[in-house]
């Protein structure tokens, strides 16, 4: 599933190389900055609906399979998304560029407060147990947040000062939280890795220090997408150019390319089981890698510029073998 600068959603299917459907209304003010799941509403766990933030101020949750609006909220009046996120109970957080967290409950703000002023990035943990936010920006340096008090739980520290004894400049693009980090079950201690606009990649041990484990430039250009695999063992990251490299978190070497791309990349994902990588860039393209060989498994053209890329979970046996008997009872009545 993506989502365009022109309000499109569309819903493609990869082994066809075609867009199946799509649904939205073109406008220049509807322009989905952002998308995620909404949790799960069926007894297989399956993923039905999308929210979506536009680039107006307002959220929208549609269902995949009709394209009907089933949710509609606007957020504050700081426009501009830089992070969308479902946390428990069915509750929806967004972050503005000016630092403005909302929380929403079936399209009704429950609860916000204030992370930063230049934002660029938010990301939210997929944790079960305990849900954390990450921010990042222009001179705002990486900050993990508890929702649900409200307060600041770590806040890094810049690294140390080069050479000529000068700062570095922070501004901090893309953020991804490493599944397991190194709080055990409880996730206390998340793990997070960051891209700057700076072309570095830094990877943050909450539990360990406050500055970064290590930072690498893996490029030279900006680093606009990054997310991280199940295992916890690597991490992908895509830059301006479209180079698109998996680095190992244990030492931050590059162990691999995905090539092909041919524009800044503006989403990274992987799919449910960790076979498969989902990039889209700004030459128009959603392309699928096999995760192992990090060959290009298929490409399709979308005709306009995606931001923002979902798999979709498949489905489960148990829902295939139900669907089997259902047929199977109405060819006997």
């Amino acid at each position: 599933v993506t989502a365009d600068d022109t309000g499109l959603i569309k819903v493609v299917d990869v082994a066809a190389k075609k867009i199946a459907f799509k649904f939205g209304k073109q406008a220049m003010g509807n322009g989905i900055e952002h998308m995620c799941w909404a949790p799960p509403t069926d007894w297989c766990g399956r993923q039905t609906h999308v929210y979506s933030v536009l680039r107006n101020g307002s959220v929208e949750c549609r269902s995949v399979a009709t394209g009907s609006v089933v949710k509609n909220f606007t957020l504050s009046s700081d426009k501009g998304s830089v992070g969308l996120g479902c946390l428990g109970g069915g509750r929806v957080i967004t972050c503005t560029r000016k630092g403005q967290v909302q929380i929403f409950n079936d399209g009704k703000e429950v609860d916000k407060f204030r992370v930063g002023e230049k934002l660029s990035a938010m990301s939210v943990s997929n944790h079960q147990q305990k849900r954390y936010i990450a921010t990042g920006g222009d001179e705002e340096l990486l900050k993990i947040w508890d929702p649900e008090t409200r307060k600041q739980t770590f806040k890094a520290r810049n690294v140390k000062n080069c050479k000529l004894d000068l700062r570095h400049p922070v501004h901090i693009l893309s953020i991804a939280f490493v599944p397991g980090g190194s709080g055990g079950e409880e996730g206390d201690s998340p793990v997070v890795v960051t891209g700057t606009a700076h072309h570095q990649v830094r990877l943050y041990d909450t539990k360990a220090q406050k500055r970064p484990v290590w930072s690498v430039k893996p490029g030279e250009n900006a680093i606009t997408s990054v997310v991280a695999m199940a295992d916890g063992k690597t991490v992908i990251v895509g830059d301006g150019a479209g180079e698109t490299k998996e680095i190992d978190l244990r030492n931050g070497q590059a162990v691999g390319k995905f090539k092909g791309v041919g524009g800044a990349v503006t989403c990274l994902r992987v799919d449910a089981s960790g076979s498969f990588v989902g990039s889209t860039s700004l030459d128009r393209f959603v392309r699928v890698y096999e995760r192992k060989t990090r060959q290009l498994v298929q490409k399709v053209y979308l005709k306009q510029r995606a931001t923002s890329l979902l798999f979709e979970t498949p489905k489960v046996a148990d829902e295939e073998q139900r669907d089997e008997d259902e047929d199977n009872e109405n060819e006997v009545w």
